[in-house]
């Protein structure tokens, strides 16, 4: 999870989840005071110690990609039933700017990293534009190609398939331009650091690994696209993570997926895309009281707000994320949370 006011994404371990559960689970974090009730679909970390009533059946999925299932009336921590888990890669939080709506900015692979030599090109369907000349450039690459609107666009995005006529070689540097027929080209939006790298064989094999035994795994149905995500997130795959979340129905989208999502798109530094996902979890967490992901998402939206210029409405947010940690007494996200308003106001 992207902590709301941090410029940098700090090396953090990757979580586990509840995933199934027949009744009562209390869950006491590292820094929380006690313990509280938490529903399914809650992130466990490292240090934690998570408590189901008894005769309650519970079901753990460690971050490696198997299911651990826990014996009710016992405490138990969480190291002692998952192995360690998986170290995130970090990467600076782009920053975010407000973009034109008449460029046609890009949207994936926009810093990141990609795990194939085709990866899903996506850009803004900028108004006024009834063309785009595509080009993937870096070493050895020059890669350009035209496409009409009605050939790539639908619902404000455009997204091609890059054909991999001339295969992208892992570790290189490489860059998406879009031009419009317009005169208005991608590259004026002036943000560093936006272009993408192929990761190293034997990393992708890693994570095709993991990756094959979610996909093999029993989980429920809406939950297994959020641990694909997650797993391709923590390996800095923010492109893959976000084309899964996007390709869910609605109904299939659960509270995390929503706050997940909202967070992939500020973390690249689209806060207008990161919008609408958080607005969702707040809606979506209140509806089944899931405080720690209901704090998390209007932290997010706070800081969406604060970026767009709304910063009022901004800061209201983080307040009311801040009053949701210390009702529950989440000391370590309640000082970050202090630390970022004193930094706003």
């Amino acid at each position: 999870m992207i902590m709301s006011g941090s410029l940098v994404s700090k090396p953090v371990l990757a979580a586990h989840w509840i995933v199934e559960t027949t009744g009562r689970v209390e869950l006491e974090r590292e820094g929380w005071s006690r313990f509280h009730p938490v529903p399914n679909y809650t992130t466990i970390n490292p240090g934690d110690l998570v408590r189901p009533a008894s005769g309650v059946k519970l079901k753990l999925f460690c971050d490696h990609g198997k299911i651990e299932p826990v014996l009710g009336g016992e405490t138990k921590g969480i190291n002692q039933i998952c192995p360690p888990p998986r170290i995130r890669i970090s990467r600076k939080i782009v920053t975010p700017r407000l973009l034109n709506p008449y460029i046609p900015y890009i949207i994936s692979p926009r810093a990141t990293s990609v795990l194939t030599d085709k990866p899903m090109l996506r850009w803004h369907d900028a108004t006024n534009a009834n063309s785009f000349m595509v080009t993937v450039r870096g070493r050895g690459l020059n890669w350009t190609q035209e496409f009409s609107r009605d050939q790539v666009c639908q619902k404000g995005i455009c997204q091609v398939v890059y054909p991999g006529s001339k295969r992208l070689k892992p570790g290189v540097s490489y860059k998406l331009i879009v031009e419009t027929d317009r005169n208005r080209a991608s590259t004026e939006d002036s943000t560093g650091g936006l272009g993408f790298k192929r990761i190293k064989s034997d990393q992708a094999k890693e994570i095709q690994r993991i990756a094959g035994r979610i996909k093999e795994q029993n989980l429920p149905k809406e939950f297994k696209p959020l641990a694909l995500a997650e797993l391709y997130g923590d390996y800095d795959l923010t492109a893959k993570a976000i084309e899964i979340l996007e390709g869910l129905e609605n109904d299939q989208k659960i509270v995390p997926i929503y706050r997940l999502l909202g967070d992939l798109y500020r973390r690249i530094g689209l806060v207008v895309e990161a919008k609408a996902p958080y607005s969702n979890a707040v809606e979506l967490a209140t509806a089944t009281d899931h405080w720690e992901e209901l704090a998390a998402a209007k932290a997010g939206l706070g800081e969406v707000n604060y970026a767009r210029g709304n910063r009022q409405e901004g800061v209201s947010l983080l307040e009311e994320a801040k009053e949701i940690y210390q009702q529950f007494g989440d000391r370590e996200r309640l000082e970050k949370l202090e630390k970022r308003l004193e930094e706003l106001k």
